[in-house]
């Protein structure tokens, strides 16, 4: 008994650690995003602070951060939207493809995602000038999918397979067609993977930077590419970058908070199987 008392009181000590290390950097830049550029050096740093919100009224009032938060949320929306219309037909097809040809297709569609963005930004900048594509939500959005679909695909060809055929099986006995099945079996059994993948393919489009910044230049910048701009050539405005920053926090938290209860359970699909 005492062992085990001591086992989860350990635990607890860890967890309370691994929330530190996580809050911590967080606050800090919260914190920081209401002080002077004067109060974020001083050491040691004060406890109780005179607040302002020049930071924010700086960056609402300059007329830049609006235009690259719409088009940081229209960028993910178009991503996340487009990347489950096309993966989810593209995984039901491979995870029912009982042959070596759907099994090793399968990894060459992950292969895309391994490669790194700076192997391909060239080619893939050439192709949206030739386009006439630069600086437009449109040349991000396609880039970013060219990453975004096979991972999604990924993901969900692994959730389809572990799912038990059993129901679909039962549908298709009933009079269920393929696409019936697929919809009105599979799909609702899969809803925390769905949202899962959801999550990951946002945060992922949200806080891309090098494909942002090497096909944009003004007009279609994202909110990383934005941070970038407002650091400076000199020097860094430090609350600028903390305010900036704590903004750019805001709609993948929101987003979050929403499909959370399915997020643990999608990552855990398949790691107990019956």
């Amino acid at each position: 008994m005492h062992q085990n008392n001591l086992k989860l009181a350990i635990l607890y000590a860890l967890a309370i650690m691994a929330c530190l290390l996580v809050v911590f950097p967080i606050a800090w830049l919260v914190i920081a995003s209401f002080k002077t550029m004067y109060q974020i050096f001083l050491i040691p740093p004060p406890l109780i602070f005179e607040p302002t919100l020049d930071n924010y009224r700086r960056l609402f009032f300059g007329g830049q951060l609006m235009g690259a938060f719409m088009n940081s949320l229209v960028i993910s929306a178009i991503t996340v939207s487009v990347s489950l219309i096309l993966a989810i037909p593209a995984a039901y097809s491979l995870s029912r493809l009982n042959n070596p040809v759907g099994k090793n297709l399968g990894f060459w569609i992950i292969s895309v995602r391994m490669a790194p963005a700076f192997a391909v930004i060239v080619p893939y900048f050439i192709i949206m000038y030739y386009l006439k594509l630069i600086d437009t939500i449109w040349a991000v959005a396609i880039t970013y999918l060219v990453f975004a679909i096979p991972f999604t695909t990924w993901l969900l060809k692994i959730t389809f397979e572990e799912l038990p055929k059993e129901l679909e099986e039962s549908a298709l006995i009933d009079g269920a067609t393929k696409t019936t099945a697929l919809f009105r079996i599979i799909l609702p059994n899969s809803v925390p993977m769905i949202a899962s993948a959801s999550i990951l393919t946002f945060v992922l489009a949200w806080n891309e930077f090098l494909m942002a910044f090497i096909l944009t230049s003004r007009d279609a910048r994202t909110v990383p590419v934005l941070i970038t701009a407002l650091s400076g050539t000199h020097k860094l405005d430090w609350p600028i970058m903390a305010a900036i920053t704590t903004i750019s926090m805001i709609p993948a938290f929101i987003f979050i908070t929403f499909v959370q209860r399915y997020l643990i359970k999608g990552l855990t699909m398949g790691a107990v199987k019956s």
